[in-house]
């Protein structure tokens, strides 16, 4: 007996299954657009191929052998399967449901994207988010991810992207210790200061300051060297000395007083937070609902 998994095998499968429920050729052609002859043709060729009789045909109607019995339990289910699939498609194409796969940079996705989370997940409970929080730049399309959140400046490519604000840094200390250190003044004061920053731990690249309006950049004297974002909010509360990070790490801290911004007249943006994914992503109503949700919710956290 021959395989009756291939393509050619499905219009004679289909044939069969819609014969045995139809009662004939003749009802299962009207119900397909098929002939009669079309029909039983489709039919026989299937028989012929797996070497078994399925239907016994007279004049006037078909009879089920116990061979097509067993064929036609299992096709049934199979199309019925089908037939649901269909069904759940259309319904994804309407409402946001499904696996939503999201990359987002470590802090950022702590600080923001989590805790607003639950406020999505309320209002489109049939999707399953799936986030991945990572300071490595991710392949989109390699990895699979409908969504990801990128920081600084975009590199020219197919995908699309919506930016959400601006990449703000802000150089900040506790009180107590600029109680303790005095506040500079500008840029080039912060090498009689203890300063605090950030190592990338994908790349071993020490991050550089950047000012606006101002040629100094990294201080020629740094104190302290982290490789973890949400440390370097830790070392400036425990008045370990001055810090520049992104606005959402620090900017609860500096309304409760808890940190102190410095050098206000050149702080500086690089480049921006954008939402990038693949062209045809957008076509899904999940990925459509967490674009617009988390461009609002991440855009009132950057200003």
């Amino acid at each position: 007996m021959s395989s009756i998994v291939s393509i050619e095998s499905l219009s004679g499968l289909v044939a069969f299954s819609v014969a045995v429920e139809t009662g004939s050729f003749a009802a299962a052609g009207r119900k397909l657009g098929l002939s009669a002859s079309a029909v039983g043709k489709a039919v026989e060729r299937l028989e012929a191929r797996i070497g078994l009789r399925l239907l016994n045909r007279t004049t006037r109607s078909l009879a089920v052998t116990g061979e097509g019995d067993i064929l036609y339990r299992y096709v049934a289910r199979i199309l019925k399967e089908l037939k649901d699939a269909e069904q759940e498609l259309h319904l994804v194409q309407k409402a946001p449901r499904g696996r939503l796969k999201v990359s987002v940079p470590t802090v950022l996705g702590r600080k923001i994207i989590m805790p607003a989370l639950l406020d999505f997940r309320t209002l489109f409970p049939e999707v399953t988010t799936d986030i991945s929080l990572d300071d490595v730049k991710v392949d989109i399309i390699e990895g699979g991810y409908d969504v990801v959140l990128r920081l600084g400046e975009l590199d020219d490519s197919t995908l699309r992207a919506r930016r959400i604000g601006p990449h703000t840094f802000i150089t900040c200390a506790s009180p107590e210790y600029l109680a303790r250190r005095g506040i500079p003044k500008s840029p080039a004061d912060l090498h009689d200061h203890c300063c605090v920053y950030y190592r990338f731990p994908t790349t071993g690249r020490q991050e550089v300051w950047a000012f606006k309006n101002s040629h100094h950049a990294t201080p020629s004297k740094p104190s302290v060297v982290l490789n973890d974002g949400e440390s370097l909010a830790s070392a400036a509360l425990g008045g370990l000395g001055i810090i520049q990070a992104p606005s959402y790490l620090v900017s609860e801290d500096i309304a409760a007083g808890r940190l102190q911004a410095v050098l206000a007249d050149y702080t500086d943006e690089r480049g921006s937070v954008s939402l990038v994914w693949p062209p045809m992503s957008a076509r899904a109503p999940k990925v459509r609902a967490f674009i617009d949700f988390m461009a609002e919710r991440v855009s009132q956290k950057l200003y």
